[in-house]
């Protein structure tokens, strides 16, 4: 009876984990390798934009922007995907630029209540 109830449990948890999987509020994304160089390259297209430039737009762009790149380069045993690190560096970014607290960041990102700065961003690397 155990081996039932776990063989249960275990197509639960599978079924919860394929559902949560396609309700995904970020488009497909490219792999990290990728989506790091396009944000790295963009970012240096940004501080040059400001140096020329210098504008709190920019400022708030290239703080999201190497948010992005930090969480995709932690240095975990299974590497962040794509869309941790967009969705932790768009939700970072709303409690530390904006003033957000938590529950409104993550309001803000599951009803894609999004500025155009992070849409950039998901557009920069969508696959």
């Amino acid at each position: 009876m155990k081996g039932f109830n776990m063989l249960i449990a275990s197509i639960a948890l599978l079924f919860a984990l394929n559902l949560s999987a396609q309700q995904s509020v970020l488009p497909a994304l490219v792999p990290n390798a990728q989506a790091k160089q396009r944000i790295e390259n963009e970012i240096g297209n940004l501080k040059q934009a400001h140096q020329a430039n210098p504008s709190s737009a920019i400022s708030s762009k290239i703080d999201l922007f190497s948010r992005a790149i930090e969480f995709l380069g932690e240095g975990t045993i299974i590497p962040p995907t794509t869309e941790y690190a967009l969705t932790s560096a768009f939700l970072n970014h709303e409690v530390d630029f904006n003033q957000a607290n938590d529950s409104e960041a993550f309001y803000r990102f599951y009803n894609k209540q999004w500025k155009q700065e992070f849409i950039d961003l998901v557009n920069l690397v969508k696959s």
